[in-house]
């Protein structure tokens, strides 16, 4: 249990030193020894851990990859709901709830892996995730709603994936329950309906 507790604390120094480094250098730029004396600790120590920073890099992003997957499971809601008004409610109120949180909880990851210059291997895992929950919901034409899931999954995983980016950069970030609102507006209602009733002088809440 002690040696336990030593190797998490040793593992998230390493990766706290590793995502502020990764602020302000590039990775290719970072050595082990930036690391290592950011964390405070020795080479030797570094490479009980992790072969080398591409393997840290790999190792943080299965590890928040399996956290978005373990939170993203929403084949139950969808059993247990009657009307799509209801299952956007709960959509909205557990499964973007519980992302959102997750990713507003772990900013600084967040913001520094999905801008850095080379595409994220996390971007992947992440769309990787919301075509197995998309597939769940294809018919035996690997169609939704009649569209076929590829298509449905590239415009969804698009506009997510948008969204997050661009919230994680904002400096003027809104918060969690006002995101949510207005993802949800925009999924449930559709970018087109919602611009055509805004000309309409339309109010949506």
């Amino acid at each position: 249990m002690v040696v336990d507790r030593r190797v998490r604390k040793t593992q998230a120094a390493i990766k706290e030193a590793f995502i502020h480094l990764l602020e302000k250098k590039d990775l290719d730029h970072i050595t082990i020894s930036d690391i290592t004396e950011a964390a405070d600790i020795n080479r030797g120590t570094f490479y009980l851990h992790y072969e080398d920073k591409y393997i840290l890099l790999e190792s943080m992003e299965d590890e928040y990859a399996k956290q978005l997957y373990d939170l993203t499971r929403f084949r139950i809601i969808i059993k247990n709901t009657d009307s799509p008004e209801e299952f956007n409610k709960e959509f909205s109120e557990i499964i973007m709830k519980n992302v959102i949180s997750h990713i507003a909880d772990n900013m600084d990851f967040y913001r520094v892996i999905l801008t850095l210059d080379r595409r994220s291997k996390l971007e992947e895992k992440i769309r990787d995730i919301i075509k197995e929950n998309l597939m769940d919901q294809a018919d035996e034409n690997n169609n939704i709603a009649g569209i076929p899931v590829e298509y449905f999954h590239s415009y969804v995983t698009g506009s997510m994936i948008s969204v997050i980016k661009y919230w994680v950069q904002d400096e003027n970030r809104m918060d969690v329950d006002t995101l949510i609102k207005y993802v949800s507006r925009i999924v449930f209602n559709g970018p087109l309906r919602l611009v055509a009733g805004s000309h309409n002088g339309e109010v949506w809440e």
